[in-house]
């Protein structure tokens, strides 16, 4: 399957999680879940690399970074990862599952209050990645 960029691609891999969570019970793969959700970890590593990438680019060109940046990229990077380490605690969830007892549910209650808002923000139009991981993480309290 081919994106025209790598926004498109988590969001495909998250309409294909969601397509699949939806089937019947009888018919979940819970081995297909699990590796919808290992991609999408991966894909938030890359993003979190990306932003390491970015700060030390800045670093080795001699650029000063101002207080400001360090923090927008600080941030962005934060939220990379707790949007990593959610779907390694859904992945869990479906690992401690079978699939004729899969809470499916949970999983969803889960993904719209944690997941889903972030992937939302950082996919905004017109918004730097750095300025939505700000504003999400103002929003949630965990900076002010």
């Amino acid at each position: 399957m081919s994106h025209p960029n790598f926004k498109q691609k988590i969001i495909s891999r998250v309409e294909d999680f969601f397509i699949h969570l939806n089937h019947s019970d009888k018919n979940l793969d819970l081995v297909y879940l699990d590796a919808c959700l290992i991609d999408l970890e991966s894909d938030f590593q890359i993003l979190t690399n990306y932003i390491q990438d970015e700060r030390l680019n800045l670093q080795l060109e001699g650029m000063v970074i101002t207080p400001q940046t360090e923090k927008r990229l600080t941030n962005a990077e934060k939220l990379f990862k707790s949007v990593q380490s959610e779907f390694k605690e859904l992945r869990k969830l479906l690992e401690n599952s079978d699939s004729d007892v899969l809470n499916k549910k949970l999983i969803i209650d889960k993904f719209d209050k944690y997941i889903s808002p972030k992937i939302i923000w950082l996919f905004e139009e017109e918004k730097t990645i750095e300025y939505t991981a700000l504003k999400h993480l103002y929003e949630t309290g965990e900076i002010r």
